[in-house]
């Protein structure tokens, strides 16, 4: 299935509107897993991590991956690779997956990318989504993302490796709070006006 929510393509005109920006929980009978990345440097010490979550906001399952040393789109697309596959062992049929990554999705998107460096795992991100479930990806931003952003940058202090985290650390306390009580956080938000004439 084709990503959802990325930013349009067009040239009209850009401007800036404040927004208020928050985690917000699945529909019910969904799942929704957030994502992210983190790289020191163009190729430096990189991790990912990500959190599952049902439409009451409960922690299903947890995830962190220190990846060694990579770029930060190759942290965020592994980011996503191990997502789907903790939904998947996870039993979610139904699932969004939010990453703020916006490069990333699209990589996800393009169909023409076999000479792109990053070709293999794309690939086998587009084999777990092409799995007999419902997966939709969706582009958030990084006030709707605290958690993964947090579980991205703790991965670095894990061995080298995947781990799956039953339980959240215990210094997720404070955000995961925020996200149930639907805090949000102002943030500027670029945009285009479409000004074409309407058919």
């Amino acid at each position: 299935m084709a990503p959802q929510d990325i930013l349009g393509r067009g040239s009209a005109p850009a401007h800036r509107t404040l927004r208020e920006i928050g985690w917000t929980p699945p529909p019910a009978g969904w799942t929704k897993i957030n994502v992210d990345g983190a790289a020191n440097g163009t190729q430096g010490p990189a991790g990912a991590g990500g959190v599952l979550r049902d439409h009451l906001g409960g922690w299903l399952k947890g995830f962190v991956v220190n990846l060694g040393t990579c770029s930060a789109v190759q942290a965020e697309l592994w980011g996503i690779y191990h997502g789907l596959g903790v939904a998947w062992q996870a039993g979610s049929r139904t699932l969004i997956v939010e990453s703020d990554s916006q490069m990333a999705l699209q990589l996800i998107e393009k169909r023409n990318d076999l000479v792109h460096p990053q070709a293999t795992l794309l690939t086998a991100i587009r084999r777990r989504i092409a799995q007999d479930w419902v997966v939709k990806l969706v582009h958030t931003y990084r006030e709707g993302n605290r958690v993964a952003d947090w579980l991205s940058k703790h991965s670095l202090v894990y061995p080298y490796g995947k781990c799956d985290l039953d339980l959240p650390p215990q210094g997720l306390t404070t955000i995961l709070g925020d996200d149930l009580r639907g805090q949000t956080f102002p943030r500027n938000i670029i945009s285009t006006v479409d000004t074409s004439p309407s058919l």
